[in-house]
């Protein structure tokens, strides 16, 4: 926990602010997933008691990024190979959902924007880089649907999904991806639905099996 410190908490609404931060180091890969969380530590990164340090880490296991093991402690939950694929089957159903709202109207100067991004993608990039872009354009797809409700439940999905991928995108072809996001554009700009989907899950079949790959040689 030392190895990945976190700034002070320091706002009116100490609770929120506090599994804030702490759901966002885990969600950033700051602290890895399999790792203990240590209130001691956190308290002291935090600059708080532990009381909210405890009750943030109830929270976090309410939303599935904590796992709590009786007599053992709290620690970063570490999906396994078939709950990866379980949330990429429901990432497939909601994108897909998105997509057939954003279709018969795209909104071309983002999508153009996103797209002239993705066709930029070279050397120059890093890992970590590309998957902060590859989120903001998932997340923008979820939110030009105009559905709240399909917005919100993707971002939870997501957030568990992210748990693992600053590890599992290491050494993939970012390229490939890349190419596979430009696809996706160009059908959505189509404004070919079906030809969207596929295309999507084409894209995320091969995201989940770069993840299952990682979980497996953790496991």
């Amino acid at each position: 926990m030392k190895d990945h410190p976190l700034s002070p908490a320091r706002n009116r609404d100490l609770r929120q602010i506090v599994y804030d931060k702490i759901k966002d180091a885990i969600v950033n890969g700051l602290i890895p997933p399999g790792e203990k969380l240590s209130e001691f530590d956190l308290s002291q990164q935090l600059e708080v008691s532990r009381t909210p340090i405890r009750e943030a880490i109830r929270q976090l296991a309410q939303t599935g990024l904590v796992k709590l093991v009786p007599r053992k402690g709290a620690f970063v939950a570490l999906p396994t190979p078939k709950e990866a694929e379980d949330l990429y089957e429901i990432r497939v159903a909601l994108e897909g959902l998105a997509l057939e709202k954003i279709c018969p109207s795209p909104p071309r100067e983002e999508l153009l924007r996103y797209r002239d991004m993705f066709l930029s993608v070279g050397p120059g990039w890093t890992s970590q880089q590309y998957l902060e872009r590859d989120r903001e354009f998932h997340s923008f797809i979820s939110v030009q649907s105009g559905n709240g409700f399909l917005e919100t439940v993707l971002h939870n999905v997501n957030d568990l999904i992210q748990l693992c991928r600053h590890y599992s995108v290491e050494g993939v072809p970012l390229k490939r991806s890349s190419e596979e996001h430009v696809a996706l554009i160009d059908a959505i700009l189509e404004g070919n639905v079906e030809m969207a989907k596929e295309r999507l899950r084409r894209h995320l079949k091969n995201a989940v099996a770069s993840l299952t790959g990682y979980i497996m040689s953790k496991g």
